[in-house]
């Protein structure tokens, strides 16, 4: 099997999913708190089921008379928005919930074997971001369909909505202005292009969809703005309140901020771009997309002179006793903080200590009992940093304490200062070996194991040389 399995599934499903709801949002609640009621809105995406009354055949008719001659303004409306044109007729169809899972649960089959996403899960729980046995596949469906209202599918080039969403309701028109834009860019830059389906680098494929996510939550935004009105607000306010929530609630977080980060995120990264120079400059990024969530993160480093790429991390062989990888990944430095955030330390530390990356990659071997991390930073007390953050992941991974003391940012710099951060093999329980090696002044190896063989063997390969 070949090692390039290991993907973020929502890499596919960005572009066919470009309406997935962003009721994560809600989960975010120092964020929301901070927005105001209008940016709210727009970035709610989701049908309110409770709101669709059963339409009659003939009131079904004129329903869909009326939403042709509604799309046709809101076309025209995204088109003048995004300063660009529609070179040829969108094709739209109808789906109802049952077909949306349908079609959800095709995609992944059609990009992913059945193996494959299983490797992704067995990837994705080596470095301790799922459980063990996830069930990763029938996850994203069950999510995606409660949540998605609308989508545009890139391989077919077709939009698809649900078949009794009437564009009487302004959510519903404003979840199309999202997708027309994702339609706009499909026929201008070509979705296809973009590096959104790469399957052994989930970082430059967020970046990806950051991108496009992030250039249709800022259209979306400016057209809510554009269609504001005491209507609107209302039917915000009773989306909010009936809203599904319960399968993001019960996905993991990795899961849940994924699926959100290329909107958030996304139309920061966007709104810097257009900052410089309108949509015309947002439309320039098409031809040289950023290259990952760093950048994506820090709009500054794609925008120097020159460009603050990540550096890419090679190995002489990936060959582990006759095996190749079952995941064959990078972690980019949002998936990064996501794992420094699967600790004691607050968010605002781990966003510290993961914004030293510079490159990664990880490799996963025997049905994720034997993981090496290769990870290149910034400097060396980034890479200390990076060291102890990682300790404190696995510590309340398989020791499952938290720290007695506070850790602040001097506390952090100073153990990075200090090189106090040790370096060597250390052993938690149930027979976990953590081996952790400077194989350059910014470069660090981790090595997770079950036994001191694999770690030795796993050290001369990956390291070049033994603990003593």
């Amino acid at each position: 099997m070949s090692a390039r399995t290991s993907a973020l599934v929502i890499a596919v499903l960005v572009g066919l999913t470009g309406a997935a709801s962003v009721v994560a949002w809600r989960e975010y609640g120092e964020l929301e708190a901070q927005a105001t009621v209008v940016h709210k809105a727009a970035l709610l995406e989701s049908e309110n089921d409770g709101l669709r009354a059963a339409l009659g055949e003939e009131q079904r008719k004129a329903a869909d008379e009326q939403n042709e001659t509604r799309r046709a303004g809101i076309e025209a409306d995204v088109a003048a928005i995004r300063e660009l044109p529609f070179k040829k007729p969108v094709v739209y169809e109808s789906l109802d919930r049952a077909g949306i899972r349908q079609v959800v649960a095709g995609k992944l089959s059609e990009q992913y074997s059945d193996q494959e996403i299983k490797d992704m899960a067995t990837g994705y729980s080596a470095m301790g971001l799922l459980p063990p046995n996830f069930p990763l596949k029938q996850t994203y469906v069950s999510l995606l369909g409660e949540q998605i209202a609308a989508f545009y599918d890139q391989h077919q080039h077709k939009l698809f909505m649900f078949r009794d969403a009437s564009l009487e309701n302004s959510q519903n028109r404003v979840i199309l202005a999202h997708e027309l834009t994702h339609a706009l860019q499909d026929q201008n830059f070509g979705l296809l292009k973009l590096a959104l389906e790469i399957k052994d680098n989930d970082d430059r494929a967020a970046a990806a969809s950051a991108l496009i996510e992030g250039d249709a939550t800022l259209v979306m935004s400016q057209y809510m703005v554009k269609d504001l009105s005491w209507k609107t607000l209302a039917d915000t306010a009773t989306y909010s309140a009936t809203q599904s929530m319960e399968e993001i609630r019960k996905a993991p977080r990795y899961m849940r901020e994924m699926l959100v980060f290329p909107y958030i995120k996304g139309e920061q990264f966007c709104a810097a771009a257009y900052e410089r120079g309108g949509f015309v400059a947002l439309t320039e990024v098409y031809a040289d997309p950023p290259s990952s969530t760093a950048q994506i993160l820090h709009p500054e480093k794609y925008f120097a002179i020159p460009r603050e790429e990540p550096i890419q991390v090679e190995f002489a062989d990936t060959t582990f006793q006759g095996e190749k990888p079952v995941a064959d990944n990078v972690m980019g430095e949002m998936g990064t903080r996501l794992l420094f955030q699967e600790t004691s330390l607050s968010a605002n530390i781990a966003e510290k200590a993961a914004a030293g990356w510079r490159g990664d990659r990880y490799l996963v071997y025997d049905g994720g009992r034997e993981l090496v991390w290769k990870t290149v930073w910034r400097s060396p007390d980034a890479a200390h940093a990076a060291v102890f953050a990682f300790q404190q992941v696995l510590i309340g991974r398989f020791v499952g304490e938290v720290l007695d003391y506070p850790v602040t940012d001097l506390w952090l710099e100073a153990t990075a200062a200090g090189s106090k951060t040790p370096i060597g093999r250390e052993s938690f329980p149930g027979g976990q070996i953590l081996s952790v090696a400077r194989t350059s002044t910014n470069e660090v190896v981790f090595i997770l194991t079950t036994n001191k063989e694999s770690a030795e063997q796993l050290e001369k390969q990956f390291v070049g040389a033994q603990h003593g």
